[in-house]
């Protein structure tokens, strides 16, 4: 829209606040109790910059309703009617106005939402709330965030009972002084039947149906543990033939800095690493479970529903998506049996555990856990696995597009 076409700033206000009626008030009281408004702005100025755009909209969409947007009236918002206020003002920094005013329309539709007074659609809403949130912060930021909430008196007491250092401790014990293991695996089937029997905690159905001793690759919540103990110096499994407790051992339960980073780092691995992909691969799992989490930690829980619209979002992956997103239930669903994740949807995690879950997200950094699937090549086993779900040659060559392949 030129400038000469715009309709005069005022009418434009006069056309919102007709629109808006009462929630103008009611938004004010609401930014007042649920948002940090900067002193200077206040919550009047944002109602009344909100009234402004209001009007703008319902200029360049006439049949727009405010409390029911669409995703196509947002982009009118955010192409047309914003770009326009801040062309209007002549601020030297155009690209931070717009960003501030965008985040209005993001704080009124979360007032609408949370106050019952948005009428379209559900989908619609949480649409409209992603156009307009821009560029998503990374998931350690989200985690890092949570986590300052957080005293080590509530970490801790959640930490040291939770079900990963409790196995811990429970292979510590059985280890001893050392344990003779053998040269092809962290340990022995008679020490994996040993440590399932001495621990005291609900696990995953584990045990051999008929009592024999099992291997540790059958047990997998276990043989993470191990992995990760073995990395963080809780074991040491440099002579193959023998385990021994590891540098850390001695002092990792202590109530300090480095001992309780040791052990978010044990705990936050454990929950955000698949156990299938432990000696490499690629899991759908391991690379959406940290935002289901992340979404938890930030106050938006996923739901059944929401898991549902991943395969939605995913419908160019064919068959494969619904699988991934069963593989992901599965994962929540075990690490509810563990206690780390509510028992069912909407899926929440302890705020005991923010502190493990921002330290293993920050140690694995911002690496895109699609990026290097085909950095060697194409995994061999990914077309047989395709192949098995049913996915079609056209198929197949998107989720190549989408994973950085061939």
């Amino acid at each position: 829209m030129a400038a000469a076409d715009r309709p005069p700033v005022s009418d434009s206000y006069e056309l919102g606040e007709r629109a808006l009626g009462d929630l103008r008030g009611a938004f004010a009281t609401w930014l007042d109790e649920n948002v940090e408004v900067d002193d200077e702005v206040g919550a009047g100025a944002v109602v009344e910059a909100l009234t402004v755009g209001a009007g703008g909209l319902l200029t360049v969409r006439p049949g727009a309703v405010v409390t029911r947007l669409t995703p196509v009236d947002v982009e009118a918002l955010t192409g047309q009617v914003v770009p326009a206020m801040v062309a209007d003002t002549g601020t030297p920094e155009p690209a931070e106005m717009q960003e501030d005013l965008e985040a209005i329309w993001y704080q009124f539709l979360a007032f609408l939402g949370e106050t019952g007074r948005w009428t379209g659609s559900a989908g619609d809403l949480e649409t409209c709330l992603t156009l307009l949130q821009g560029e998503p912060p990374e998931l350690a930021e989200v985690f890092a965030e949570a986590a300052e909430d957080v005293d080590e008196g509530e970490e801790d007491a959640t930490i040291l009972a939770s079900f990963p250092v409790r196995a811990a401790r429970a292979v510590l014990e059985h280890v001893g002084e050392g344990l003779a293991v053998p040269d092809d695996a962290e340990l022995a089937p008679d020490s994996v039947t040993a440590v399932l029997a001495a621990f005291e905690h609900p696990i995953p159905i584990t045990a051999d149906q008929d009592g024999q001793p099992q291997d540790l690759e059958d047990v997998p919540w276990l043989r993470q543990v191990v992995l990760t103990m073995l990395d963080l110096d809780l074991l040491d499994g440099e002579d193959e033939t023998l385990l021994v407790p590891g540098a850390e051992a001695e002092h990792w339960l202590e109530p300090t800095p480095e001992p309780r980073e040791l052990r978010r780092l044990l705990v936050g691995r454990f929950v955000l690493d698949d156990p299938g992909t432990l000696d490499g691969g690629f899991s759908i799992t391991e690379a959406v479970l940290p935002t289901v989490l992340a979404s938890a930690a930030a106050g938006r829980p996923f739901d059944d529903a929401a898991l549902d619209d991943l395969v939605a979002n995913a419908d160019v992956l064919g068959p494969a998506a619904g699988v991934a997103v069963e593989e992901l239930r599965e994962r929540l669903s075990d690490l509810a049996v563990l206690g780390i994740v509510s028992g069912s949807a909407p899926w929440t995690v302890a705020r005991g555990y923010w502190p493990a879950l921002a330290a293993a997200a920050a140690e694995e950094g911002d690496e895109d856990p699609l990026g290097d699937l085909f950095g060697e090549g194409e995994p061999h086993w990914l077309e047989n696995v395709m192949g098995q779900l049913g996915v079609g040659d056209d198929q197949m060559q998107q989720i190549r597009n989408i994973l950085g392949g061939r």
